[in-house]
């Protein structure tokens, strides 16, 4: 393995490490996901000061991805502090895993976390191992576009979904307009397509196909695991969420209603 890779994985595995032990006497593992964001960050980073050819286009896109995790990692923290308690996931895996879950949260929550964290990070690898002589094609421009589109969406609706939050409205009545009255989950459409994108351009930038990898298992896992988790939560905690998950769509931001509607996610 390459051994920036390996490096990349301590780093991910001693970060989350640390925060794992930060929580042990605090008894709150929300604060896991302030981490998120920054981790990527810190990986693209880490890879330049180890010596991986640095360029301006490289620079550019290191410096956006920074810009999206310390957005991302400022809006976890205020929602996090919104919050009367530790986050509902892992408030019941504490119920369920007991006296022992303090423990078995380094493996159950921090670690798998990191690792997941890591392989979605193959466009940030990709990135660090491309030449400095690399440009970018129009593939490379597209992806460009899409990130920022991404970005773009994904902040607009953390922070509609903010301001209804600070209004005392998040624990009984369902966000339901903005980018909120198209998608059940717009910011989680965002983060797919911003990790499209960097795929694209780290694709372009260094040629290697695994730069897609990351996109692809995040999508999936957003999809098939965070979804169905989170609206199996929402429909069983607000007595509007079935209407509006009846004409909303799941993820994709389109016109569909009734019949023509995904439904929950499951």
């Amino acid at each position: 393995m390459d051994p920036f890779l390996v490096t990349s994985l301590l780093l991910s595995l001693s970060g989350f490490m640390a925060i794992w032990l930060i929580h042990v006497p605090l008894k709150d593992a929300g604060i896991v996901d302030y981490y998120w964001g920054p981790g990527f960050a810190v990986i693209g980073w880490s890879g330049l000061l180890m010596g991986a050819e640095a360029s301006p286009i490289k620079l550019l896109l290191l410096s956006a991805l920074t810009l999206w995790s310390v957005r991302l990692a400022v809006q976890l923290i205020l929602r996090h502090r919104l919050m009367t308690g530790e986050d509902a996931r892992y408030a019941r895996m504490r119920v369920e895993g007991g006296p022992s879950w303090w423990w078995q949260s380094l493996y159950k929550v921090f670690l798998l976390q990191a690792v997941i964290l890591w392989v979605v990070a193959s466009p940030v690898h990709a990135l660090v191992a491309a030449p400095a002589s690399a440009t970018l094609s129009l593939s490379g421009e597209i992806g460009l576009f899409v990130f920022a589109a991404g970005l773009l969406i994904e902040g607009i609706a953390d922070w509609q979904l903010h301001r209804h939050r600070r209004a005392g409205k998040s624990g009984r009545e369902t966000l339901a307009s903005g980018l909120w009255a198209y998608s059940r989950h717009p910011n989680y459409f965002g983060e797919i397509l911003l990790w499209a994108g960097l795929g694209l351009a780290a694709h372009d930038l260094s040629g290697a196909w695994w730069a897609f990898v990351g996109p692809v298992v995040l999508a999936i896992v957003i999809r098939f695991v965070s979804l169905p988790i989170t609206e199996r939560h929402l429909i069983a905690s607000r007595a509007d969420y079935a209407a509006y998950a009846a004409r909303t769509p799941v993820l994709v931001p389109l016109p569909r209603s009734g019949a023509l509607n995904a439904g929950p996610a499951e």
